[in-house]
C-alpha cells in the first residue's frame, strides 16, 4: 500500500476509539463491544477534537472482531471528463492522465465485499447525466484537466493517476467533447508511492459506431511487478461495447 497514515489494517479494542486525519479529511472510529460507530466528520480543523461526539455517528453490529480495514476505491458513479481542449487526427492516438479523487473504504475484519460497512468519498463531486435526456446514465462531472505526463501531476495520498489511451480510427478529426469513465471497470495498482488505476483504451470509429474500451494493467504505468490493491466494482468482460463520447448538439432557432 503507498504510504498514507490512515490505509492498511488497524487494531482497536472495544470501549476506544481513533481519530483518522490527514489533510482536509477525517473519520471518528469507535468501537464497541459486538459493533463499530463510524462518525464522518466532514468539517475537519486543523485543532482535531480528542472526545468527539459518537452519539451522532453511525453503529454497524459486526462481532467480536477488532480489526478495521481502510482501503482506497473509485467513486461509485462514472466520471464525465469533458475534454474540448482535445483532439485526434484520423489514423492516430492520443495518450493523456487524469486526477481522480479517491473514496476511502472501511471493512471489518478483512478486506472482502461482505464485511464493508462504509465508504465515504474524500472530495464531494458534482452530480452530472452522460448521453440523451431518455437514453443515459447518472454521473459524476470531473472537469477539464488533464495531463500530457505523469510526472506533471502533483498527486495527493487521496488521489490516483488514470491513464487514458484514444485511437482515432474514423475518417475524421475527434474532438473530445465530453467522455465517461466507467469506475467500475478499473483496478487499482500500487506503483512506488502513488496508486494508478487501469489503463482505459477507448477505440473512436465514428459518431454513428459504438466505441469500444478496454482496460489493462500496462508495465509503463503501472511498474514491472505492480501489486493490485483494489480490484474493479465490476465483474465484466475485458472489453466493452459501449457509448464512450457524447457530442453536444448544436440546435439553432429557425427564423421565419
Amino acid at each position: 500500500m503507498p504510504k498514507n497514515p490512515i490505509f492498511g489494517k488497524h487494531q482497536i479494542a472495544p470501549g476506544e476509539h481513533r481519530i483518522f486525519s490527514d489533510e482536509n479529511f477525517s473519520i471518528g472510529v469507535k468501537r464497541e463491544k459486538e459493533g463499530w460507530i463510524i462518525l464522518n466528520m466532514e468539517n475537519p480543523t486543523s485543532e482535531k477534537p480528542e472526545d468527539p461526539d459518537f452519539a451522532t455517528g453511525e453503529y454497524f453490529q459486526t462481532g467480536k472482531s477488532n480489526s478495521l480495514v481502510i482501503a482506497p476505491s473509485l467513486p461509485v458513479k462514472p466520471l464525465v471528463f469533458k475534454g474540448s481542449k482535445l483532439h485526434v487526427s484520423p489514423g492516430l492516438k492520443l495518450t493523456f492522465f487524469l486526477k481522480i479523487p479517491l473514496t476511502v473504504q472501511l471493512y471489518f475484519s478483512k478486506n472482502q465485499p461482505e464485511n464493508l460497512l462504509k465508504e465515504i468519498p474524500v472530495k464531494r463531486l458534482s452530480d452530472t447525466w452522460f448521453g440523451e435526456p431518455f437514453d443515459g446514465e447518472p454521473a459524476f462531472a470531473l472537469g477539464n484537466d488533464f495531463f500530457q505526463a505523469p510526472e506533471e501531476i502533483n498527486l495527493s495520498p487521496y488521489e490516483t493517476i488514470c491513464p487514458v489511451t484514444i485511437l482515432n480510427n474514423s475518417q475524421g478529426v475527434l474532438e473530445v467533447e465530453r467522455l465517461i469513465i466507467r469506475t467500475g471497470n478499473l483496478a487499482l495498482y500500487k506503483n512506488e508511492n502513488k496508486i494508478v488505476t487501469s489503463q482505459l483504451v477507448i477505440e473512436y470509429k465514428g459518431k454513428d459506431i459504438i466505441s469500444s474500451a478496454s482496460y489493462h494493467y500496462a508495465k509503463a504505468f503501472h511498474g514491472e511487478k505492480a501489486e493490485m490493491i483494489t480490484k474493479p466494482r465490476l465483474i465484466s468482460s475485458k472489453h466493452l461495447l459501449k457509448i464512450n463520447f457524447h457530442f453536444i448538439r448544436n440546435l439553432y432557432k429557425q427564423e421565419l
